[in-house]
């Protein structure tokens, strides 16, 4: 089976979150390392209606938040490198689904605009009871 290098994820995976908190992902700091997993959910495509909050994490990958706490992780497939959380993240599709092979741009506040491009990879699913 597959194995994930070291992801760092907000603390909420580690069950350092109270669930009742109502604190969503995009609130969330502080970050920790989680050791790789031998078992995981792996999707190519997530429903966009279904994502609560979005967390970019640098130079590793774009983390989405759905009900129940449940939390997806995509490492893209190329741009990494460009990822930043004080970026601004632009989806744009045809549907109501973000899949893997997508393009996601991202903006900054300078008058250049758009500051790079990632490629979606598979989407990887945490919960807090994992």
């Amino acid at each position: 089976m597959k194995r994930l290098g070291f992801l760092m994820l907000p603390a909420m995976l580690a069950g350092c979150a109270s669930s009742t908190s109502g604190e969503s992902l995009a609130s969330k700091r502080e970050m920790i390392f989680v050791p790789p997993v031998d078992i995981y959910e792996t999707t190519n495509c997530i429903s966009l209606n279904q994502v609560r909050s979005t967390k970019v994490i640098d130079r590793i990958g774009i983390a989405y938040e759905m009900p129940n706490r449940k939390i997806w992780l995509n490492r893209p497939k190329w741009g990494a490198a460009t990822l930043d959380e004080d970026l601004v993240m632009v989806t744009q599709n045809g549907s109501n689904r973000l899949c893997s092979g997508d393009i996601v741009r991202f903006l900054d506040s300078s008058p250049v605009g758009y500051r790079g491009a990632v490629a979606l990879g598979p989407f990887i699913s945490y919960s807090e009871s994992q």
